[in-house]
């Protein structure tokens, strides 16, 4: 039994790399293992074909959340989630936000056609990327605004919902729309250079490049 989260999935993964975030954050050294959705290794599977998934101390746990939940309540080091119920309610919103709205835009519909397409040996679709990069500009003016706010998204302390987002953003700004979009947005800018200028973030940052 490894004494070291073993996180399991793809490498360019943005749900893949938020808790590998994690870990990184709390000082915690990780394996991480190469694995299609769908896939089995050593014994682990996804239930539903996704990935990440987590095994550590003998269990098993999958789906992004739960595991970055799970290793910021087992791991040692500063806590990344907050105690106050609202800034809990920020963490989650934002989180959600990330999860169900801005991955479908950002890296679906921009990311997806632009950069993955073409290793797919695929034109990008023009129509979607022009359409998805106007959602892409109101829902990072939203995310700018809150920003000018606090310092992070769920208050003046690193959460949970900066590291699930921040992957979003490294890949959105290797696309033109989306460089474009982000020089809109100059705090939402220097928070995501403070973010890739962490340790945290150097460690993790994927090696294989899209």
């Amino acid at each position: 039994m490894s004494d070291r989260p073993q996180i399991f999935g793809i490498p360019t993964s943005t749900f893949c790399w938020a808790t590998r975030l994690v870990c990184a954050e709390k000082g915690q050294p990780h394996d991480f293992f190469e694995m299609i959705p769908g896939g089995v290794l050593d014994g682990v599977r996804h239930p539903f074909a996704r990935v990440p998934v987590l095994r550590y101390r003998g269990v098993t746990v999958y789906e992004s959340l739960a595991i970055a939940r799970y290793l910021d309540r087992e791991l040692a080091g500063t806590p990344l989630q907050p105690t106050d119920s609202l800034a809990i309610a920020r963490m989650d919103q934002w989180i959600s936000a990330t999860s169900d709205y801005l991955y479908d835009t950002l890296i679906v519909g921009v990311v997806g056609e632009r950069l993955v397409a073409p290793l797919d040996g695929r034109e990008a679709d023009e129509a979607v990327v022009a359409e998805q990069a106007v959602m892409m500009r109101e829902q990072l003016g939203v995310i700018d605004e809150i920003l000018c706010g606090s310092r992070y998204l769920a208050g003046d302390t690193l959460t949970l919902a900066d590291l699930f987002l921040a992957p979003l953003i490294h890949w959105t700004d290797k696309t033109p729309e989306g460089s474009e979009a982000l020089d809109l947005y100059p705090t939402l800018r220097r928070w995501f250079h403070g973010m890739a200028e962490r340790d945290s973030f150097k460690a993790t940052i994927p090696l294989v490049h899209i």
